[in-house]
């Protein structure tokens, strides 16, 4: 259990201390979400596709990409930027029906930020399919919009990583047995505590890690993203490659 919960916090760190040099960038902040990430993302594996808002890098973090290749990218020209939230959620169902069609047990996770887009058909497909998929959203009310779907909807505090990791884990679990699609609606309380501070007085206070094996999960967390930044750059001109990462 204890090796749970440090991975747990260095996921969170890890994407806090990312989100504190993209935010220079000018790239979507993250920062006080890590929760919701970790909390979803570590029920996941390999067999697992997840989609979410562009250029927010929590999710790909916690799902397992290299950090060192999602700071890489960051600050680099870029072409114009489209818009491709409206697509998430359907895309998340293509990922579930071929998780369905091929039986390898693998659920699809759409992170909606807000849910606008085709949140709404897609829920409506993947209730109709009974898809294994799962859908994150920050906008209140959804849970109770989907009721008349037969999708079930779960509200959570976002900020709360242990509340966030008990409903993913249901979900998951649910989606794999072929349960079909939830709904998870994570709030943000406007006076809530820093999730990674609530983080670390639960597992202290329970005695199930100490502050020094914290503290030192920062620094460990701290030299990966100095290095990281500090790793050398592709030349001019020289050809893109590894385009596409898997995690």
């Amino acid at each position: 259990m204890t090796d749970a919960l440090r991975g747990a916090y260095r996921v969170m760190r890890t994407i806090r201390a990312v989100e504190e040099r993209v935010r220079a960038a000018g790239d979507h902040p993250y920062g006080g979400e890590e929760a919701l990430a970790a909390g979803v993302c570590l029920h996941l594996d390999r067999r697992d596709a997840i989609a979410g808002v562009h250029r927010r890098h929590g999710e790909r973090i916690a799902k397992g990409a290299d950090v060192r290749a999602v700071l890489a990218g960051i600050g680099e020209p870029r072409p114009a930027a489209t818009d491709t939230l409206g697509g998430v959620p359907l895309l998340i169902c293509g990922a579930a029906v071929a998780a369905k069609q091929q039986e390898t047990g693998g659920v699809g996770v759409a992170f909606l930020g807000d849910g606008p887009g085709t949140t709404l058909e897609a829920l409506n497909l993947a209730s109709a399919w009974h898809l294994p998929a799962i859908f994150v959203t920050e906008n209140t009310g959804y849970a109770d919009r989907v009721a008349g779907l037969g999708v079930p909807g779960v509200v959570v505090d976002g900020s709360d990583f242990f509340a966030v990791h008990e409903a993913a884990g249901e979900a998951v679990g649910r989606a794999r047995r072929g349960g079909g699609p939830t709904l998870i609606e994570a709030g943000f309380p406007r006076h809530a505590d820093d999730c990674l501070q609530r983080f670390r007085a639960r597992v202290t206070d329970t005695g199930e890690l100490r502050e020094q094996v914290l503290d030192a999960i920062d620094a460990e967390v701290a030299e990966l993203i100095e290095t990281s930044v500090s790793a050398p750059k592709p030349a001019a001109g020289e050809p893109a490659i590894d385009v596409y990462v898997s995690y």
